[in-house]
């Protein structure tokens, strides 16, 4: 494998590697939101401003020593280059956030994640530039070089619309509180008076955990849609929803719940 094919493919496999450590990050860091909260509160936030300082540093800290730097060296053995990578993006992270916020504990806050991005980066690039058939073909066939610059929204697209799409509750507790709440108005209108509440706090992990011993209620208000729903001997009692509050009556009235059991 020539130098020259590395340098033709290098700047797109970085490309490609920062996109995975990236995800990479952002997939951990909503596990262990979850692990902690039950729920992944702020992930969207997340998401957004981990994708534009990854971005601003791409294009300032990555590209030009990407492309002065001789791969053959032993900087680019595996167990050399994933340690200076996790460094450097610590340090990275630490002088575009530190410049631009002036701010000691917002570096300190997202510091482990920026850790995790350079490591990831470093082990994903150290894999993918000795892949003698993934040079091949990028070389061989320019174009599909599309596919890896457009890999930030193609994982976007997988784990934000596919996911939620086709395995709503297995994802719901993961996704980012705009698409929680998109389930939630999705699976709310799929239940009626008289039907069991326990599937329904399945199809919403975590969502009704108050309603306990098969008793309880709620009432919500979203941007689109609110809800109250009264629950006793483990069934739904009362339901209504709408698109907004005046569209309900959001009163809860005790005395359904007062009825003993059969």
């Amino acid at each position: 494998m020539t130098t020259q094919k590395i340098n033709n493919v290098k700047q797109t496999i970085g490309f490609f590697s920062m996109t995975i450590a990236w995800a990479l990050m952002n997939i951990l860091n909503s596990i262990y939101l979850v692990s902690e909260d039950g729920k992944a509160d702020d992930s969207g936030v997340i998401i957004f401003w981990s994708g534009l300082f990854i971005t601003i540093a791409w294009a300032i800290f990555i590209i030009w020593p990407l492309n002065r730097l001789e791969h053959s060296k032993k900087l680019f053995k595996p167990q050399i280059f994933i340690l200076v990578s996790t460094v450097y993006g610590a340090l990275t992270y630490s002088i575009i956030v530190g410049g631009i916020f002036r701010s000691f504990e917002l570096v300190t806050m997202f510091l482990p994640q920026a850790i995790l991005v350079g490591f990831f980066f470093g082990l994903a690039y150290s894999v993918l530039i000795k892949n003698q058939k993934l040079i091949e073909l990028l070389n061989q066939r320019p174009l599909t070089k599309t596919i890896f610059f457009l890999s930030p929204v193609i994982i976007l697209g997988f784990f934000l619309w596919f996911l939620p799409l086709v395995a709503p509750n297995l994802v719901y507790r993961y996704m980012t509180d705009e698409i929680r709440q998109k389930i939630v108005v999705k699976t709310i209108p799929k239940f009626k008076v008289g039907d069991e509440i326990e599937p329904l706090k399945k199809a919403l992990p975590g969502y009704f955990d108050h309603i306990e011993n098969g008793s309880g209620n709620m009432s919500a208000t979203m941007e689109d849609f609110a809800f109250v729903i009264q629950v006793n001997c483990g069934k739904i009692i009362r339901l209504e929803y709408g698109q907004s509050q005046f569209d309900i009556d959001g009163t809860i009235y005790g005395k359904l719940q007062e009825k003993p059991c059969p």
